[in-house]
Parts: C-alpha cells; sequence; structure tokens
C-alpha cells in the first residue's frame, strides 16, 4: 500500500471509529437517582432497584439509572431542589418535608392517619394525582418534576427502648417524629414529638434523644431498630403516603425516547405493587423474628384505639385548612377525590389478595394504562 492511499485509509478508519464512539455516547444515557433511604429500604429492595435493573436489561445497557441510596447525592430536604436544578435526574421527594414548595400534594400526607394498607394506599394515591388532579401534576412540573408515582408504608406503631404497653406509658417519652402531622397525634397521646428523619433514629436511639421511634415495625428489621428498640406497640396508626417515590427531572425526562420514558412507565405498576406488598411482608417477618431478637411486641391498647377514632374525624378537615394556610386551592376537591379512591381501591386491595401480580394488573388497569406519559 503507498503512503498516499495508507493515509486515506487511516483517516477513512479514524473518522469512522469518531463516528461510532459518537453515536455510542449519543444513545447510552446515564442517569442519576436519588433516595436518602439505605439500599435495604424497601423502597430500594422492592422497588427502583429491580425496576432500574430490568430498564438496563431490556436497553441493553443503554438507559441506565444510577440509584445514589443513603443520601449519597441528596438528602431528605434538598431532593426536590435537587431535582428541579438538575443535580440528580431523579429521585424520592418526600412531601412532608417541603410543604411550602408541593402544598397541594402535601395534602395528601397529611391525611396521615387516614391511613390504609399499602395496596389500598397505593391504588388511590396514584389515581387520585394522576387522573384526578391536574393541578397536582401542574404543582410538581412548576418545579421541574415529572411525578410518576408514589407509595405508603404500612400504618405506624411505637418501637421504644423501654415497655410500652399502654397509653399511660407513652406519657413524656420523646418520640421520632417527621412533621406537624405526626407531632399532633403524639402530642394527643402525651408524647414529646421529636423531629428526626428516619435514616437518623437508629443513631438518636443510641444517643438518648429518643425514648421510642414511631414507624412501620418493618423498621426493626430493615432498618435495625431492634438494636436500640426492645419493646413495641404494634397499635397501627397514621403512616406515609403521597410525595414522589418515582419522579425524574422534567427536561431529563423530556430528552429521553419514547422507548425509554415507555420502558419506565411499564415497570412502575409492578414496582409500586412490589413495594405494597414488601412493606405488608417485612412487617410480618420482622415481628416474627422479633422475639429472637429480645424485643417483646405487645398489640393494641383500646385505650389508644378509641382515641385515634375520635381523632380521625378532624382530620380531613384540619388537611383541607392546612393547605389553604399554605396558599393551596383546590385541596377540598382533592380530598373528596382521594376518599372515594381510598373506599374503590380498598376493595380492589381485597379482591387482589396481596397477591403482586394481581395487584400490578390492577394498577394498570385502573391507572397507568390511561396515561400518555
Amino acid at each position: 500500500m503507498n503512503t498516499k492511499l495508507g493515509h486515506i485509509v487511516a483517516t477513512a478508519l479514524l473518522a469512522a471509529s469518531t463516528m461510532t464512539m459518537g453515536a455510542s455516547t449519543a444513545v447510552a444515557q446515564n442517569l442519576q437517582y436519588g433516595n436518602y433511604l439505605p439500599p435495604s429500604h424497601p423502597t430500594n429492595a422492592y422497588a427502583l432497584t429491580p425496576l432500574f435493573d430490568a430498564v438496563r436489561e431490556e436497553s441493553d445497557g443503554k438507559l441506565n439509572v444510577i440509584l445514589q441510596a443513603g443520601g449519597a447525592l441528596v438528602g431528605v430536604k434538598d431532593t426536590l431542589s435537587g431535582i428541579a436544578t438538575g443535580l440528580v435526574d431523579g429521585g424520592f421527594i418526600v412531601s412532608i418535608f417541603v410543604p411550602n414548595e408541593i402544598p397541594l400534594n402535601t395534602t395528601l400526607s397529611d391525611l396521615a392517619m387516614l391511613i390504609e394498607d399499602p395496596v389500598t394506599m397505593v391504588g388511590a394515591l396514584n389515581e387520585t394525582v394522576l387522573l384526578d388532579c391536574p393541578a397536582c401534576l401542574e404543582e410538581y412540573q412548576d418545579h421541574n418534576v415529572t411525578y410518576l408515582g408514589a407509595h405508603s408504608t404500612t400504618a405506624y406503631s411505637l418501637m421504644c427502648q423501654e415497655p410500652v404497653k399502654t397509653l399511660s406509658d407513652i406519657q413524656g417519652l420523646k418520640i421520632r417524629s417527621s412533621s406537624d402531622v405526626y407531632g399532633r397525634w403524639l402530642n394527643e397521646i402525651g408524647g414529646v414529638p421529636v423531629s428526626v428523619s428516619v435514616s437518623e433514629a437508629y443513631e438518636a436511639m443510641q444517643r438518648g434523644l429518643l425514648d421510642c421511634v414511631y414507624g412501620s415495625v418493618g423498621w426493626l428489621k430493615s432498618m435495625s431498630l431492634w438494636d436500640v428498640s426492645k419493646h413495641v406497640l404494634r397499635q397501627e396508626s397514621g403512616g406515609f403516603g403521597g410525595g414522589a417515590l418515582i419522579a425524574f427531572n422534567t427536561d431529563t425526562w423530556d430528552g429521553m425516547s419514547d422507548e425509554s420514558r415507555s420502558m419506565i412507565v411499564d415497570r412502575v405498576p409492578g414496582a409500586l405493587a412490589r413495594l405494597a406488598v414488601g412493606y405488608i411482608t417485612e412487617d410480618e417477618a420482622a415481628v416474627q423474628e422479633a422475639s429472637e431478637r429480645g424485643v417483646m411486641v405487645n398489640g393494641k391498647d383500646p385505650e389508644i384505639s378509641a382515641l385515634l377514632a375520635e381523632y380521625q374525624k378532624s382530620e380531613v378537615e384540619l388537611a383541607v385548612a392546612k393547605a389553604g394556610e399554605r396558599g393551596a386551592e383546590g385541596a377540598q376537591q382533592l380530598v373528596d377525590a382521594y376518599i372515594e379512591n381510598l373506599k374503590k381501591w380498598k376493595k380492589i386491595s381485597a379482591e387482589t389478595g396481596g397477591d403482586v401480580t394481581l395487584i400490578e394488573e390492577a394498577l394498570r388497569r385502573e391507572i397507568y394504562s390511561k396515561l400518555d406519559l
């Protein structure tokens, strides 16, 4: 091969290589997704990790959503702003920590004391936001966020250092809380609410800043709280529901291909179904293992149950009033739709019987098949 011809061939090969590399770079996407909760937490173990793994596999590695758990990139209070500014491409937005930024959506989380089982909640929450509340979606879009789905914990119990069986045992105890919604209830039963995120609860118990953690009994296992909480009152009152577990920066979302967006949306019902059942499963597993860890689990106290029944009656009116104080409009219509959806999904929950496949099919049929994302 003469020198001139060799130069032409080399130039052509270099150009082809550069074009191939450019095409590969243009096609492949690596997105950063933030969740302040640890990798072992149900939101990651049952929902986000399997969802992102499935998307990566189907796309042959061209769409990689990289889960940054444990607050590696964003914390619980700055996830919304992190998504809005593009610091992360998506993340878990906890409404109760940003109530003034998403005042209408936070109304649903303010109804914490109406929490039913997670299957009922995941259906009611997402049908309400995605199908019945355009203003809820617009509120997220105002922060450059595209909402895809929310979840709910199981109803909360008290996990304490000292024996707690009755209402009288709670008086004066310092109890982990994360918003006024829970704080009001803890005050009602004689506790002293202390604002601590779930990721900080273990250390706070160790340091004596808390006597109890108010949360899902499954946290005994997933958050290792059974090391510091040897007594449980399984009262099942309240819980967290709402926010946005699955949400992306809108610029990122709009920049994806239709195929990539479909890959993600198609897997959201399955992720939410697994998480709903996973929460229930983890609660039961934790209770079964509790005795082996030296934990005493007590059942409901009738006196607290009676207080809760009365307390719930004021929750709707108070949630609407607080939304108004935050400047949200349309809160009453939102709550009305939500309550109707709770009734609908309580029936669906009973019909699906904790079967992940049936729950996924119900979420797809009733909600996600009707979306244009």
